[in-house]
């Protein structure tokens, strides 16, 4: 996933992370965790260097976290074309769907046009509770929801 001129042991580590999480949102620190239980102590600025090099080749989404100061990414899908629509990150387990279905870009488009709004989707994300972790909650709550939209992940 990273492609330097050279191979190291942090940037093959970090590229083995993204492969081995495709689907889930992660920060730097849990990035950096990872690092530290491989053996290797990177220093955070090596950390931040490498995921905005591979989130500005488009290998990388980087969205501004919904909790906090700090920065969420995800593995870019080329298949789904991520720039093209929004993402949702469940708060529970860090899955990052993509939300590319119709119903949903015709929502989007609504509400561009009924406000008037330009709205960035390479850098939209939504926040909540997935379907698999609310189904979870729901066995254990007694209660559950129907609704659905359809995703990609």
């Amino acid at each position: 996933m990273l492609h330097n001129s050279y191979k190291t042991k942090t940037s093959e580590l970090i590229s083995r992370f993204i492969e081995d999480n495709p689907k889930k949102g992660f920060t730097a620190a849990e990035l950096s965790a990872f690092l530290k239980n491989c053996g290797v102590d990177v220093n955070k600025t090596t950390i931040y260097r490498n995921l905005d090099k591979l989130a500005d080749s488009g290998r990388l989404i980087k969205q501004k976290s919904p909790v906090g100061d700090g920065y969420m990414y995800a593995a870019a899908d080329t298949e789904h074309h991520c720039e093209e629509h929004i993402h949702f990150r469940c708060r529970e387990c860090g899955a990052m769907l993509h939300l590319d279905d119709s119903k949903t870009a015709d929502c989007l488009h609504t509400l561009s046009e009924h406000l008037g709004l330009d709205i960035d989707l390479s850098a939209s994300t939504l926040s909540g509770i997935c379907q698999k972790c609310k189904q979870n909650d729901t066995h254990s709550s007694g209660t559950s929801d129907s609704s659905s939209v359809g995703v990609s992940q």
